[in-house]
């Protein structure tokens, strides 16, 4: 499930965002089918009738959950009879919160003008600039030193202060150095994969991970994505939150995803740059290790299919 935060630069309050949201019969405008001449479906549904609150990082923090579903003309096939080809349905949800000064967003969809123009609509949005994307800011070092600290941690937590601890690298996807190529990989021993090896070995060049991740006593599986998305795996949720009514759940996972665990692995990361735990020297020792790892791995195929 991609997941993408944005801001809300309104400078309304939460209560005031979501009773505009609500009054949407008030204001909406719908789209008409060009052929049957009917209006449109146009539908937003709050989860919860009042606001919910948790605690993270010390912080109260009021949400609430929307699904949403609306109609809207597929370009170019207004004159098509077949109304499921010129009648295109977009649906998700949202969880929107704040910190008591601001309100953000986090929806269902990539970071792209789409997911912003959902956001406009359901809001009413009519300014520009009124909703920004926030994206989870991580770089390919970043990436590189996750799966560096995944490799040599030996179970160790990342922080002092919190059990935070990357179990396993679970798949990643990347681009070699020509560009030309796509390449990816997926699955519980992927590190000791050879072409997961050889593809960091020759280029860094890592846009996606996939990991799971321990936090106190949550244990999830996220994606981690240069575009600033991320992917939060609710199926594979164990934790505090597991009994909890489903709307629940999703939002206390994905908060404490987007709002604690995330930024507690870039601050882990921090630190080992300040300290000194990870800079150029220690990159360079470990792509002198996944060298060696390719010739042993190499050279245990070769033995085994050499003649005796």
């Amino acid at each position: 499930m991609t997941l993408s935060r944005w801001t809300d630069n309104s400078g309304n309050s939460i209560d005031d965002i979501l009773s505009n949201i609500m009054n949407y019969s008030q204001w909406v405008q719908l789209d008409k089918d060009p052929l049957e001449k009917k209006n449109l479906k146009f539908f937003i549904e709050k989860a919860f009738k009042e606001n919910q609150k948790i605690i993270l990082n010390d912080t109260e923090i009021t949400y609430n959950y929307l699904n949403y579903e609306y109609e809207k003309v597929q370009f170019g096939e207004e004159d098509n009879p077949l109304r499921s080809v010129r009648i295109n349905s977009v649906s998700g949800y949202v969880i929107i919160y704040t910190d008591g000064s601001t309100t953000q967003y986090i929806i269902n969809r990539s970071i792209n003008g789409f997911s912003k123009t959902i956001l406009r609509r359901l809001n009413n949005y009519t300014k520009n600039r009124i909703i920004t994307d926030s994206p989870i800011l991580i770089s390919q070092d970043f990436i590189i030193w996750l799966i560096y600290k995944v490799s040599t941690g030996l179970e160790k937590s990342m922080l002092d202060e919190c059990h935070l601890l990357v179990k396993m690298i679970t798949g990643w996807k990347g681009s070699t150095q020509d560009k030309l190529a796509q390449v990816s990989g997926k699955g519980d021993r992927i590190l000791n994969n050879l072409g997961t090896l050889a593809f960091l070995f020759e280029n860094e060049n890592v846009s996606n991970i996939q990991t799971k991740i321990e936090y106190i006593n949550e244990a999830l599986d996220v994606s981690l994505n240069l575009n600033g998305t991320i992917d939060v795996d609710l199926s594979t949720y164990t934790g505090d939150y597991l009994f909890n009514e489903s709307y629940e759940k999703s939002s206390k996972v994905i908060l404490t995803a987007f709002l604690v665990i995330i930024p507690k692995l870039l601050s882990a990361y921090k630190i080992d740059l300040d300290t000194k735990e990870w800079s150029s020297n220690k990159k360079i020792d470990f792509f002198n290790e996944i060298g060696t790892s390719i010739t042993n791995k190499i050279k245990e195929k070769i033995d085994a299919i050499a003649p005796e």
